[in-house]
C-alpha cells in the first residue's frame, strides 16, 4: 500500500562556496531534517538558468545542431541551446542562442514551458521557446571551444529519431515533448 503521508521538507541551515567553475559553481549546504534528529551536507551545482530552442523553417525542418559534448566525449544532436544571461527573458535567451549558434532568426518565439534539468543536485530552470518561419539570415557566432555542424531534419522524422536513438540529451527530448504536446504530428 503506498504511503499517503508527504515527505518532510529538510531545512537548509547555511551554505557555502565549494568551487566556482566557470559556468556553475558548486555549493556545499547543510540541512537538517525538522522531525528527526537528523543533519547532512549536499552538494549543488548553482547554475544559471537555461533555454533550448525548437526552430522550424517555413519548410517543416527542424533547425538542429551537432557538436562535440566534453562530458560524454562524442558528438551530441540536439536542439539548440544555452544559458539565460542575467535578467535576460527566457525568449530573448532563445533568440539569440538560435541566432549565434546556427545564423537562423524567425518570427513569433513561444515559451512552451521549463522543467528542473537535475532538482537532485542543481538548482537551475530549463526553458523550452519555439520559433517559427526561422531562415538563415545572420553570420553565427559560436562561444569559445564550440564548433557546430547545423542540420536541418523534417519535423515529421523526429519521432522515429527520437525511438532510434538519434537524440541523447535529455534537454532535446523535453523540447520535443513540449513542442509535440502544442503542435501535433
Amino acid at each position: 500500500m503506498p504511503d499517503s503521508s508527504e515527505p518532510e521538507k529538510w531545512v537548509k541551515q547555511d551554505t557555502e562556496l565549494h568551487a566556482d567553475c566557470r559556468v556553475f559553481r558548486i555549493l556545499k549546504s547543510r540541512f537538517s531534517h525538522p522531525a528527526r534528529n537528523e543533519k547532512g551536507d549536499f552538494f549543488i551545482l548553482d547554475a544559471p538558468d537555461w533555454v533550448t530552442v525548437v526552430a522550424i523553417t517555413p519548410n517543416d525542418e527542424v533547425v538542429t545542431v551537432n557538436q562535440f559534448r566534453y562530458g560524454i566525449e562524442a558528438l551530441s544532436l540536439e536542439v539548440p541551446a544555452g544559458m539565460v544571461e542575467p535578467g535576460e527573458d527566457p525568449l530573448n535567451a532563445g533568440i539569440r542562442e538560435l541566432r549565434e549558434e546556427t545564423g537562423y532568426t524567425g518570427t513569433d518565439p513561444k515559451l512552451l514551458g521549463w522543467v528542473y534539468p537535475n532538482p537532485a543536485i542543481q538548482n537551475n530552470k530549463c526553458y523550452v521557446v519555439a520559433i517559427t518561419g526561422v531562415e538563415r539570415n545572420t553570420p553565427v557566432v559560436w562561444d569559445d571551444h564550440e564548433e557546430i555542424q547545423t542540420r536541418l531534419i523534417p519535423v515529421k522524422n523526429i519521432p522515429s529519431m527520437l525511438a532510434n536513438g538519434a537524440f541523447t540529451h535529455s534537454l532535446s527530448w523535453c523540447a520535443f515533448q513540449m513542442y509535440f504536446q502544442k503542435y501535433s504530428l
